[in-house]
């Protein structure tokens, strides 16, 4: 859409964002098995403790899959230049997703809606490869920009409406 040049930018996590990105949930299971030992324990003599099992065994069921989700699709580190996006150091794989602005399809979450928090999606091609980032990301807001300012002109006007109608609802 823009023609402006954008010189090679790297964007990448602070240390502590890193660490609660890649070994949040590892804690927080842990924690909450801990705290679930007691209760299996006396199981048997208060059956009304299945209630809170249950809730822990599911707290840790969908913490841990949507860590696994993010997993596959969160990048620690982003190169953006003049004409892709460069994905690389995501959690236990050394792949490497290239991203060319001429191919994104999609843009989801986060600033593309108007939102404060929330992942950040990129869809590419025919969106098997797709990826995310949070506002925690170093200077997202510039990321978002370049994005913003080198996709095609219909994507760009869907993502300028979306933004407009969820500010008119606030």
């Amino acid at each position: 859409m823009n023609e402006n040049k954008i010189e090679k930018q790297t964007f990448t996590y602070p240390v502590f964002f890193r660490i609660l990105f890649k070994c949040g949930d590892i804690f927080i299971t842990l924690l909450l098995v801990v705290y679930s030992v007691p209760l299996i324990v006396n199981l048997d003599k208060k059956i009304i403790l299945i209630i809170p099992v249950l809730a822990n065994l599911l707290v840790i069921f969908f913490l841990n899959r949507h860590y696994l989700n993010n997993y596959k699709i969160l990048p620690f580190k982003i190169e953006a230049n003049d004409e892709k996006l460069v994905c690389t150091y995501f959690f236990f794989s050394k792949k490497e997703v290239v991203i060319y602005y001429s191919e994104i399809k999609a843009l989801s979450g986060g600033s593309f809606e108007n939102k404060l928090s929330g992942i950040m999606k990129v869809y590419s091609g025919n969106n098997t490869d797709c990826i995310g980032f949070y506002h925690r990301l170093k200077n997202s807001s510039k990321l978002v920009t370049y994005i913003l300012s080198k996709v095609n002109r219909p994507l760009y006007d869907e993502v300028l409406e979306r933004i407009t109608i969820r500010r008119k609802k606030y």
